[in-house]
């Protein structure tokens, strides 16, 4: 008999069938369900619940019901907070330069590098959109992100 399946029998009313200590299906749920709180800790479990609070395999789940997956050696914390600014989904300079690594510069017609094109990186000046450097995967996870219309060249 687990303790967590006991408590959740007494709870039932009176006239449950599942007070009846043969019932197949009072079974199934003190050694299923039962034995399973039993073995762990319910603050744990609750904690786990929230995303302020929730750690490990629990952490990634939310991740992975944001779309923002786990980067290789990543700790709780700062997967909790890439989670949650990931999600507030305000595309400004500061967040792609903060989240992303962006470094934006004024977007230039025909700008080419090799030719020494003077551009600006004062974000603030900006009326026609940006370009920025950045991996295939960066590129990728802002694409399918943002609406970007434009907005980002990218070099």
């Amino acid at each position: 008999m687990s303790d967590f399946g006991e408590a959740l029998f007494d709870l039932l009313p009176l006239h449950s069938t599942l007070h009846d200590t043969n019932n197949p299906g009072r079974k199934v749920i003190d050694n299923t369900v039962g034995e399973w709180f039993d073995r762990h800790s319910i603050l744990d479990f609750y904690n786990n619940l929230f995303i302020d609070s929730a750690t490990g395999g629990y952490l990634d789940l939310f991740g992975r019901d944001y779309g923002v997956p786990r980067k290789l050696d990543e700790s709780d914390e700062s997967y909790r907070q890439r989670i949650i600014q990931e999600k507030m989904d305000h595309l400004t300079p500061y967040y792609l330069e903060t989240i992303y690594g962006l470094t934006l510069y004024v977007y230039v017609s025909s700008f080419d590098a090799s030719d020494n094109d003077l551009t600006s990186d004062n974000v603030y000046i900006n009326e026609v959109g940006y370009m920025a450097e950045a991996s295939d995967e960066i590129k990728g996870i802002l694409n399918k992100k943002f609406i970007l219309d434009g907005g980002i060249s990218w070099l």
